[in-house]
């Protein structure tokens, strides 16, 4: 399984639409970090004959100086630029025409130095040439004074500007190059756009981040050059993730600073956010019965058409996906491994054989998953919060075995403390487990010949806030899952204390 196993022809013709919006020159490409964005980006663009893309991977730059990014830039864009075989401009001229271009350009020198060496040999020429120098010199002074050209002395102080490397204005003679190099590319490519691709930006040193933009930004409103970017390009691509970029610049200046007002410069016409999310989703069954463990009883239940520890996987990990605990990344990481994971069995006086495993229990098989893919307590904790922050309440559909599971599995975990995982001794008798103004009501049952059990949920109810219409529908039930599912998590951990 790898990023190109996914299908992103839909994302492709998404991105193009937008790239080809009419005065769309800066774009600015959102997705969480591990999502595939530069796998998509060098796919779209070694596929797509209407552009000519040079990259920049900024993170190559972390261990430089501030001042030397640009520099730096320009080094990159060089480099790529010298790979597209560019028409460089090249003048020839003979010995006799560069030796009258220089007498022309440079007279005044040469009679003197001519008039001095003369001077050398006749002591009486010398009494004439050196005052007629020194008074050259002293009329040539004097004009400068009398003469003062404020154009000539501000348009000096702006070349000299210009020339110096580092500063946001520089314009040395390099830059002119990358600039003529670029149009030259253009002209020679009348159908093609020149699209400079800065990727990760959000994965270099803060100092770093914000002197690339200021750089670029800076040309956006300088001389009026509304909608010109650097060096000529048609396209400026910046690819980070959105809320990384807003969270740093934050930490940099303060939360009080207004961050759109700031990042908005860098945008045309809307930060285009990747949308993956739904293709990864779409594909959850395929990449996760390919996951290996060292229980043969998950081996056989991941595999087993629809069964609920298939559906339950895929179900959580939808949602880690949509609340960005979860990449694309990490998923493909997470089958190049064997999960690893411990059996044990618990206590239970009213059980036949008074033990429950582990292995034979689906609830703790998944969170030992979980727990296993995330990579401890804590970053699989965030990942719970994340998504009780995104879907505090979730709608699920009131008939069915799986919505049955799902919330009865979660309601007989979190109550551990109080039922210890017991089986219901009758027919008729339910437990119930109370989250926030909701109440479960839910049954335990033997799971695969009396080695584990299940919880079944038989009611859901509100104890005191009225639902809205929607929620009271025959058709759905609304719950705060996530809050359910962290009560259970908590359970869980108390268990496995117990057996360390």
């Amino acid at each position: 399984m790898a990023f190109t196993n996914l299908s992103i022809d839909s994302e492709i013709i998404r991105f193009k639409e937008h790239l080809k919006q009419e005065n769309n020159n800066r774009i600015l490409f959102s997705g969480i970090f591990g999502i595939g964005k530069t796998y998509f980006i060098e796919n779209f663009f070694d596929n797509n004959e209407d552009y000519i893309s040079i990259k920049l991977n900024p993170v190559n730059y972390s261990v430089s100086p501030n001042q030397d990014i640009f520099e730096l830039i320009k080094f990159d864009i060089a480099f790529q630029l010298l790979a597209k075989n560019p028409d460089f401009q090249k003048t020839n001229f003979s010995k006799i025409f560069a030796g009258q271009f220089y007498v022309l350009e440079n007279y005044k020198n040469i009679i003197g130095e001519l008039f001095l060496n003369l001077s050398k040999l006749d002591h009486h020429v010398n009494a004439i040439i050196e005052p007629a120098v020194k008074l050259g010199k002293k009329i040539e002074e004097y004009a400068k004074k009398v003469n003062v050209d404020e154009e000539k002395e501000l348009n000096e102080f702006l070349i000299f500007f210009k020339e110096q490397k580092g500063t946001i204005r520089e314009e040395n003679n390099i830059s002119e190059l990358l600039t003529t190099l670029i149009s030259t590319l253009k002209q020679n490519d009348l159908n093609k756009e020149i699209v400079l691709v800065i990727d990760d930006l959000d994965r270099i040193d803060p100092e770093h981040i914000f002197r690339l933009l200021n750089v670029f930004s800076a040309h956006f409103d300088f001389h009026g050059l509304v909608g010109v970017n650097k060096f000529g390009f048609d396209k400026v691509i910046l690819i980070c993730d959105i809320e990384n970029i807003r969270g740093i610049f934050h930490n940099k200046y303060g939360a009080e600073i207004d961050f759109s007002g700031y990042i908005d410069k860098f945008y045309s016409k809307e930060v285009y956010y990747y949308k993956i999310e739904e293709i990864i989703k779409n594909s959850l069954k395929t990449i996760l019965i390919k996951l290996k463990c060292n229980q043969t009883s998950f081996n056989e239940q991941i595999s087993s058409q629809n069964s609920y520890l298939q559906t339950e996987l895929q179900f959580l990990f939808s949602f880690f996906i949509d609340s960005g605990s979860v990449s694309l990344r990490s998923l493909i990481s997470f089958l190049d491994k064997e999960i690893s994971l411990k059996t044990y069995s618990l206590q239970s006086t009213k059980l036949g054989i008074g033990r429950v495993h582990s292995s034979s229990t689906p609830i703790l098989f998944i969170i030992g998953i979980l727990e296993n893919f995330f990579g401890s307590r804590s970053n699989f904790i965030k990942a719970i919060d994340r998504a009780i922050e995104k879907f505090p309440l979730i709608y699920l559909e009131k008939y069915g075995n799986y919505t049955g599971y799902t919330i009865g599995n979660l309601a007989m975990l979190a109550s551990y403390n109080q039922t210890q995982l017991l089986v219901n001794d009758k027919e008729s008798e339910s437990y119930k487990y109370e989250i926030l103004d909701w109440t479960i009501e839910y049954k335990t049952e033997w799971y695969n010949h009396s080695y584990g059990i299940i919880g079944y949920m038989q009611k859901v109810y509100q104890s005191i806030a009225a639902l809205d219409e929607e929620s009271k529908s025959d058709h759905n039930i609304i719950l705060p899952y996530f809050q359910l599912f962290k009560k259970a998590y908590f359970a869980y951990n108390e268990i496995v204390k117990k057996i360390d």
